[in-house]
């Protein structure tokens, strides 16, 4: 072995050392048709990592082999490994995952309308407190005479809504909530769990405005700072060259490259999502204001709660 070698096989040996969680090697297949192969990159703890690919590039399969969910497993399982602090798991549902400290955020509300932002937060992890009743009676009916313990869980739920600067009430409902503040109840839920190492964003931004997207990454960036590693899923190049730290690119299932985002833009970004070579239309803005109008909306009214919108004109 070369002196090159050697030294390029201890650096990929300390990379594989210091990371929270490594895949190797992971090809899915689904009825005979293979959607992930002989994918293997790192995430490093307190990185932001980007995954980013075009729709069916495999990012949700593997985020699915990750979190243990049961179509992974219903459906045979998976080849290669995982990895997490270097030694092998086999993680077969999303409550193992958890318990491994890694959370996740769907691009689909997991919420409660009805209760409030705290209780969406807690929920399966209420605190509880003895009442004066259980003190005689809680040998026979156990956990069914505790109470909540409203004043602690709203403690802790304060604390992870600050930490995304969320300036609203904890004990607000979520009915009717805009749906950015829903998604930012959403991440806060994940960031109380107090073993969380590893938090998947899955197109976070993507319902929400442009001043709560800086917001979110902004959250992202102190989140990482205190050691907590986040896997950001985003179709917004911008973003990604703005929040992340490492960039994975898969295509068609096989891995493309895994670089620092210092060292690429969006546009090579996009390319490599692509396999082929990209190019800005300039000329856009110099057409014809008065070219024909293939789409017209006038007075446009939606009705939908969080999301009214009334009287708009649009023509495409």
């Amino acid at each position: 072995m070369s002196q090159n070698q050697k030294t390029n096989a201890e650096a990929n040996a300390n990379a594989e050392a210091s990371a929270l969680l490594s895949f190797k090697n992971v090809t899915k297949k689904y009825s005979g048709n293979t959607v992930l192969s002989n994918v293997s990159f790192d995430i490093r703890p307190g990185e932001i990592h980007a995954l980013v690919g075009e729709n069916g590039a495999g990012k949700s399969t593997l985020m699915n082999i990750m979190f243990g969910m049961p179509v992974i497993h219903t459906t045979g399982g998976f080849e290669g490994s995982v990895l997490i602090d270097g030694k092998p798991v086999n993680i077969k549902s999303p409550f193992q995952a958890m318990e491994y400290g890694i959370g996740m955020v769907h691009q689909e509300f997991m919420l409660i309308p009805g209760f409030t932002i705290t209780e969406n937060i807690k929920i399966n992890r209420e605190i509880a407190s003895e009442s004066a009743l259980s003190n005689g009676l809680g040998r026979v009916f156990g956990k069914r005479l505790k109470i909540l313990d409203f004043n602690k869980m709203n403690h802790d739920a304060r604390i992870a809504m600050d930490t995304l600067e969320m300036g609203i009430e904890e004990y607000t409902l979520l009915h009717g909530m805009p749906v950015g503040h829903m998604q930012f109840v959403e991440i806060a839920r994940e960031i109380d769990k107090t073993n969380v190492r590893l938090l998947v964003l899955d197109e976070p931004t993507a319902v929400l405005t442009e001043s709560e997207a800086d917001n979110l990454i902004k959250a992202m960036k102190n989140l990482a700072a205190k050691g907590i590693a986040l896997v950001f899923i985003s179709h917004r190049l911008d973003e990604i060259t703005n929040a992340s730290d490492r960039v994975t690119v898969l295509r068609d299932g096989e891995l493309i490259v895994t670089k620092d985002t210092t060292q690429t833009n969006v546009l090579e970004l996009a390319e490599l999502m692509v396999g082929r070579q990209v190019s800005i239309d300039r000329s856009l803005s110099d057409r014809d204001a008065h070219a024909d109008i293939m789409l017209s909306v006038k007075n446009l009214e939606v009705a939908m709660p969080g999301e009214r919108v009334r009287g708009v004109d649009i023509e495409v």
